[in-house]
């Protein structure tokens, strides 16, 4: 009996004494990943936030003779009240962020074809969870890093799993890509990490997808693109900005009713073609003034070549149209309004993004289409008229070309004040 007291009065000992769980304080209470990636023409730029415990947990050492095991890399922790508390090394990181980094992004894999691409680290950040700055767009993921990054704070006592760390690495290929498949390698045996939320945000040409996934992604996770997708995505942006830009259906809508014939239509809409393909082309790549009054000037200068247009449309009888002249100041005004296409198109399209030049020019056919869209239905509306009243072309010209005059030159005076101020 006596044996068997003792035995059990060992066993709750060893019960009570025996240390922590290695992993406590590696909580995973900020079990959220979230992955921007960026195509550019030679890989990918990937901004990443993830949880610092889920890469770090999994590096403890074996137990030491003090009871507590041997910390993780960049970290220390002692016991208290019985606790296995984790610290991040602050001093540490700051010393060494690219060393820090590169755990993490040794975690992350990313592949074309089955061949796994180097990354290089261009940027790390760490937060306090309670404090992050927000992430959950492209340009705020870019702000969050270029913030003061490795944690901008002095409480020497940093629980690891209180924190989040921010990554932008940089995949290489020798060209752009299309697809390519993403994995996770770490596993560090936490509690509640099969409920990691992961959410990835996929910037490919045109369009943004976003995928919503749970757990560690041990698993790869393909991610499918097309180059036809870029293409067909900048034609229907193409069709819709000139279809949605209401000051551009207006001038086009003035330059075909302020058209005597067909031969005069088509030297007009083949100089502002080219026109608005030049400084769009120019526009886009920055070869542009840059000072804060330039977009507003050229919106002003866009609503009164509307005016001009429409005036235009008015002496459409009595003006006699040179092929020349009209060829020179359409494409004159082209230029203009092709700075105006070329601002809508930067937001959609990185400068360094996958497919830049097809998907400029896939921009440009898109916009040629809904212009002629514009183009066909008022030629036809304006010849079926015709054919019904003498009178009823003049009389379509000044119905339509006397309130875009109004309405242009509201525009033209609004954006003048904006562009004094």
């Amino acid at each position: 009996m006596t044996g068997v007291r003792a035995s059990i009065l060992l066993m709750l000992a060893l019960l009570f004494c025996t240390p922590p769980s290695i992993h406590a304080h590696f909580q995973l209470d900020l079990n959220i990943r979230t992955i921007h990636v960026v195509h550019t023409r030679s890989g990918l730029d990937v901004y990443m936030r993830l949880p610092t415990s889920l890469f770090l947990a999994g590096l403890v050492g074996e137990m030491g003779e003090d009871g507590a095991p041997e910390p993780a890399p960049f970290t220390w922790n002692r016991i208290e009240s019985g606790t296995l508390l984790h610290y991040l090394d602050l001093d540490a990181i700051r010393d060494q962020p690219l060393a820090f980094a590169s755990i993490a992004a040794q975690g992350q894999v990313f592949s074309v074809d089955g061949k796994i691409l180097m990354a290089d680290i261009v940027d790390i950040g760490i937060h306090p969870g309670s404090e992050q700055p927000p992430f959950s767009s492209l340009e705020e993921a870019r702000r969050a890093l270029r913030e003061e990054v490795i944690f901008p704070y002095h409480d020497p006592e940093i629980y690891v799993g209180e924190t989040v760390t921010d990554l932008l690495l940089r995949y290489h290929h020798d060209r752009s890509i299309d697809t390519y498949t993403y994995q996770s390698t770490l596993n560090p045996g936490l509690e509640g990490q099969e409920d990691t939320a992961n959410l990835l945000l996929d910037y490919f040409p045109g369009k943004t997808r976003v995928h919503r996934l749970t757990g560690l992604l041990n698993e790869p996770v393909v991610i499918r693109n097309s180059e036809w997708a870029a293409i067909s995505t900048f034609i229907l942006q193409g069709i819709v900005h000139i279809l949605k830009g209401l000051d551009h259906v207006l001038f086009v809508l003035c330059l075909t009713l302020g058209t005597a014939g067909l031969v005069g239509l088509l030297w007009r809409i083949t100089g502002f073609t080219l026109g608005h393909t030049a400084t769009l082309i120019l526009g886009f790549f920055g070869f542009v003034p840059q000072g804060a009054w330039f977009i507003p000037a050229v919106e002003t200068a866009i609503a009164v070549t509307i005016i001009y247009a429409a005036a235009l449309a008015l002496l459409a009888n009595r003006h006699s149209s040179d092929s020349v002249i009209t060829y020179t100041v359409t494409t004159g005004i082209g230029l203009i309004h092709g700075f105006g296409f070329s601002f809508v198109l930067h937001e959609l399209l990185l400068p360094g993004g996958a497919h830049l030049g097809k998907s400029l020019i896939a921009f440009n056919v898109g916009v040629e289409i809904g212009q002629l869209v514009i183009v066909i239905a008022v030629w036809g509306l304006m010849i079926g008229i015709a054919r019904m009243s003498g009178s009823g072309a003049a009389l379509l010209r000044w119905a339509v070309a006397l309130p875009c005059i109004a309405i242009a030159t509201h525009w033209t005076v609004e954006r003048a004040v904006l562009l004094a101020g």
